[in-house]
């Protein structure tokens, strides 16, 4: 016997409200979500050191935003609640970061020998351009990207209602 429209609305409804669990009858799959949280992060970096360079300052707050974004992705891919998706979130964001933080260091020394960004990364030491990276970071960059990390975090983590086990 087939439900009435009201019933299977309700039931589509449910089944669309509840996180996905490994039971689920319709896997999401991770490492799809994974890959896209990392892509996110490097595109998100990328796009901050562009900006920084733009504007002439490293706009560490930049890092909430990606933060905020790979929480999405992550949310997005099945990792909504879950502490997986939270240590995943801080590491994209540490990896945004980084990421940013050295193409900034690489500029800024390709600015002062007056080479191209692709040849100062090409001949240039990478221990060299973390060492300028870490100089460059203060005690502020640094807790600012730690409040990104979190926020990345709590963000994966956040449940809307309450869960029923």
């Amino acid at each position: 016997m087939i439900a009435p429209p009201a019933i299977r609305l309700a039931n589509l409804e449910r089944r669309m409200a509840a996180p996905s669990t490994a039971s689920d009858p319709r896997p999401r799959s991770r490492r799809i979500g994974v890959a896209t949280a990392l892509m996110t992060a490097l595109a998100g970096g990328a796009l901050w050191c562009l900006i920084a360079l733009y504007a002439r300052h490293d706009l560490i707050a930049l890092s909430l935003p990606i933060a905020a974004a790979v929480a999405w992705a992550l949310r997005s891919h099945g990792y909504a609640g879950r502490w997986s998706g939270a240590v995943v979130a801080i590491a994209c964001v540490a990896l945004a970061s980084a990421y940013s933080l050295y193409l900034q260091a690489a500029a800024q020394v390709a600015s002062m020998l007056g080479l191209p960004l692709r040849a100062a990364l090409a001949q240039m030491d990478p221990h060299m351009a973390i060492d300028i990276a870490w100089a460059n970071l203060d005690v502020a960059g640094m807790t600012t990207i730690a409040v990104a990390a979190i926020v990345a975090a709590v963000g994966v983590l956040w449940t809307l209602g309450r869960r029923s086990r």
